[in-house]
Formats: structure tokens, sequence, C-alpha cells
């Protein structure tokens, strides 16, 4: 009996382990979840495995919102060349050359939205990287307008920009990217007298990395994307001719900039000196002279060709011994004849275009000059406008969410001897001088969104004089009630050497979200 019950228990136990093991084979009522999207760790947050592929792709994007306001005074706006071209280019004469204070924008609103794409794919010769950022914009007031359209008030504007587009392989950058020659960040909203590029610069560079923390590039450049160096004007009566000439509007293209670096990243921050070869053009577009000495044909006269080049040292120190995050960027540079790198359109301004808003006449668009050289002006000459800047930022937090950017810049603007020396009529410049201050508080209440109000202000010195040192034509010089003197016409100066100081203060919220 006992055989029995141990046999019948021992069949039971074997067919309850038969059964057990064929419902684990039968499918389940809770299915494991599917990761549709793979996370990609690689090149750290943000990223995603594009599905079916090997690709990481990064998607972001940036709004800002900008209101902005500043002191307003009377503009001076200058003729040149027997009145063809003003300090941008458009058509003004004596007779409108001054702009009352009243007529000037002081408001200015800003809506701009970013889109980021970051997409990589490693490779047995490493990372493959491709970036692409697009930028609307939507603008009103004064940051609107500018001399070539004459807006100075009731202006509006909208337009795409591509900031950057480029792939990155085996230390090769091709597209439009980042600058190698400015390397300092836009913590100010205004206008500092640095170079930079916001939008880019189209490109063709290497970086090598040397170890030791040292690192290297080269890179050809496009100097189309130099707004002041592509564009050269001529002087008409000067000290060498009585005879006119007009320049192209634009040089054209044949050699690409050449830009270096060398580059130190460490513990206490980096360090970089830069280095810019480029080749500023021009034609003789006309001479205003019996014989055409100059033979220019059907528009286009003999091309002038001109080597500037620019060098810069930049530095960063980190300071964790004030506050956690806390740093100091210092710069300081020189430039003949490419003055993009040294003043540039600002980090986020445009230098030029903002000087009418001061009220002054900071010609400061073109780094080169061309000029009949002789008094039958058979021969053609030109001459490459010289400056140097230095400035700094000082950043502080004051707590993990509230930080303090203080920011100083000056800058020198010298032409050549001859455009010193020919009236402002005749496409004469001065020597300039202009520096501007700021400060901005930032909120960031959480990551990646910044409520931020700044403060700055700016000012501009310069001596306008006319031909061999007589009164300058082509300038307004109104009483201080705006009104033109009484009996001069046009309202043209009766001295020679007309100083201008004007000055202007800025303040700027911003709100700014990334994501």
């Amino acid at each position: 009996m006992k055989l029995m019950k141990s046999a019948l228990l021992g069949t039971s136990a074997a067919i309850a382990t038969v059964v057990s093991a064929q419902a684990a084979d039968l499918p389940s009522t809770k299915s494991a979840p599917v990761q549709y999207v793979r996370i990609c760790d690689a090149y750290g947050a943000g990223f995603f495995y594009i599905p079916g592929t090997q690709t990481c792709l990064k998607i972001g994007g940036r709004v800002r919102f900008e209101l902005t306001t500043q002191s307003v005074n009377n503009a001076w706006r200058t003729a040149s060349v027997g009145g063809a071209t003003s300090v941008k280019g458009a058509a003004y004469t004596n007779s409108n050359a001054f702009v009352n204070k009243n007529g000037i924008d002081s408001l200015s609103w800003l809506s701009r939205g970013y889109l980021f794409v970051d997409a990589r794919t490693q490779s047995a010769w490493g990372t493959v990287q491709t970036v692409m950022t697009l930028r609307l914009n939507s603008t009103s007031g004064f940051m609107a307008g500018n001399y070539t359209t004459g807006a100075l008030a009731s202006t509006n504007a909208f337009g795409p920009t591509l900031d950057a587009a480029y792939v990155r392989f085996a230390g090769f950058t091709f597209g439009r990217a980042a600058s190698n020659f400015t390397p300092l960040p836009p913590y100010m909203y205004n206008t500092d007298y640095w170079g930079g590029f916001a939008a880019g610069i189209k490109q063709l560079a290497y970086t090598a990395t040397l170890g030791g923390g040292f690192s290297a590039s080269i890179a050809l450049e496009d100097r189309q994307d130099m707004a002041q160096s592509v564009t050269a004007n001529a002087l008409g009566s000067n000290p060498l001719s009585a005879a006119a000439a007009v320049a192209s509007a634009v040089g054209p293209s044949r050699l690409p900039n050449l830009v270096g670096n060398l580059r130190l990243d460490q513990a206490w921050g980096w360090a970089q000196l830069s280095g810019a070869v480029g080749q500023n053009t021009a034609n003789f577009a006309n001479t205003v002279v019996a014989g055409n000495p100059l033979n220019v044909v059907n528009g286009n006269g003999p091309l002038v060709k001109k080597t500037g080049w620019a060098i810069a040292g930049s530095v960063r120190i980190n300071l964790p011994m004030i506050a956690a995050g806390d740093h100091l960027h210092l710069t300081a540079g020189y430039t003949n004849g490419m003055l993009d790198m040294i003043m540039g359109s600002g980090l986020n301004g445009n230098v030029a275009k903002n000087g009418v808003y001061m009220g002054g006449l900071l010609r400061n668009d073109r780094s080169m000059t061309i000029f009949c050289a002789d008094v039958a002006c058979t021969i053609a000459g030109s001459e490459q406008t010289k400056a140097w800047n230095i400035g700094g930022m000082f950043t502080h937090y004051w707590t993990p969410s509230v930080r303090q950017n203080f920011a100083a810049s000056y800058v020198n603007v010298t032409p050549g001897t001859n455009a010193r020396n020919t009236d402002w009529q005749q496409g004469g410049l001065s020597k300039a001088n202009a520096w501007t201050v700021g400060t901005n508080v930032i909120w960031s209440p959480v990551a990646g969104f910044d409520i931020g109000l700044e403060l700055s202000y700016a000012r501009l010195k310069q001596n306008a004089t006319g031909l061999n040192g007589a009164a300058p034509t082509g300038i307004a010089a109104p009483e201080a009630n705006g009104a033109c003197p009484g009996g001069v016409a046009g309202c043209l100066p009766t001295v020679a050497n007309f100083k201008i100081s004007p000055n202007v203060w800025n303040a700027r919220l911003r709100v700014e979200r990334n994501f």
C-alpha cells in the first residue's frame, strides 16, 4: 500500500512539472514594453537614434523676445562723390543731410525663433557631425531701420537667416559655422566693439588636437560674409587729383580669407591667438575726367587689389574663488584692411547702422578706399583703413540662478592719409574712436529659460574735415534746437574740423527660452 501511494505521488509531481513547463511557453497576457525611440547617450543629453539607423539626432530651438528703448539724437547723413551716395549708399543730398531726432524711433521690438538640428554618426574615422541652425526674425523700430532704405521711423522687417549649416568630419569643417578668428561668446545684448559673426561664416577649416590642451585651426573663410571688407568707396576731388572716381559697390571675390588660430584649454580657462589675411578688391566704375585715362570701359575699370590682415588675442580666466561659474574674458586686436575682424557687425548689433541713432558720422563701412593718385588721373591709388580695439567681460553668479555680466570695449579707427584729407562729400573719412560700457542681470528660474535686463552706454568722438583742412561740405550743422543756422543753405558748417561727440543710452529687456 505504501509503495502504491509513493508511486502515485511521484507521478503527480512529474505531471505538475511538465504542465508548469508547458504553461511557461504559452503567450502571456502582459507583454514587455517596447522602446520605440532608443536613447543615444554617446554624445550627451537630448540625442536619440533615428529609427532604423545608427545616426543620433538632437532637435532643439530657441524663442527670443526683446523690447528696447534708446535715447535719440539729431542725426547727420553725409553725401559723397558729388552727392551720389551717403554713408551707407543711399542717395542723400545736402538738403536732407540732417535728420531731427523727432523723426527717429526710440523704441524697437524683436521676436525671433531658432531651430537647431544636430545629427551624428560614428564611423571608422571618427564622428560625422551635421549641424543646421535656422533663424527667423521679426523686428520693428530702430533695429529695423537703416541708412540704405532711409527708414528711421515706423519700420518693420522680417526675414530668415541661416546661422549655421556645416558637416564636421575627422577634424574638418565644411559649411557655415562660427568664425575661427573671434572666440568671445555673445553675453551682451547690445553691440560691443570687437569682431563677431552672429550668423556664422562660410568656411573650409581643419582643427588639429596637439595634446596638452593645445589645438590649432586653419581655415579658408568666405570674404563675401564680411559686410565691411567687401565694400570699397572712392574719393572724388582729393589732395592728389581734382578728378573724381567711382567704385563698384562690391569688389569681385578672387581669394578667400586665410584664418588661423592657436588655442590652449586648461582647468583655469582658455587662451587663443588668432590671425587673418585677406584680399580687398574694387573696380573703378567711372572716372570723371576728360579722355578717360584709367580706361574705364562699360563701367568696369582697373581692378585694384590690396592685402588686408588682422591679429587678435583673447583669454578666459575662471574665477571660482569668487563664486561658482564666475569668469573673465579679455580681448585685444589690430587690423589693416579687415575691419570686420576688429569691429565687425558686433556680436548682436550693427555698429555702422547704429551710428545714425547716435547722431554721429562713424563711417566704418569700408576697409579700402580707391582714388585717382595723380593730377591727370592716370594712376589708380588705394589705401586701407586701420583700427585697433580692446575689451573685456566679467560674469558673476550672485546665486546659481542669477548672474550678471559687465562689459566694456573701445575701438580706434584711422583711415588712410588721402581719405583723411578729403572732404566728406567727396568720400573722405576722418579719425574716430568709440567706446561702450554695459551690464545685464539675468534670472534663470529653470534651466534654459532666461529673463534679462540690460543697460548700456556708448559714445563716439570724431572730427570731420574738409578738403585740405577746409570746412567740410555735405554735413549738416544744426543749431541746438535742431533748426538750420540762419542764412546757411542746407545746414552746412561754417568751421573746419567739425567735431562730433554724440552719446546714447540703451535699455533692453530679453526673455529667452532654449529647448
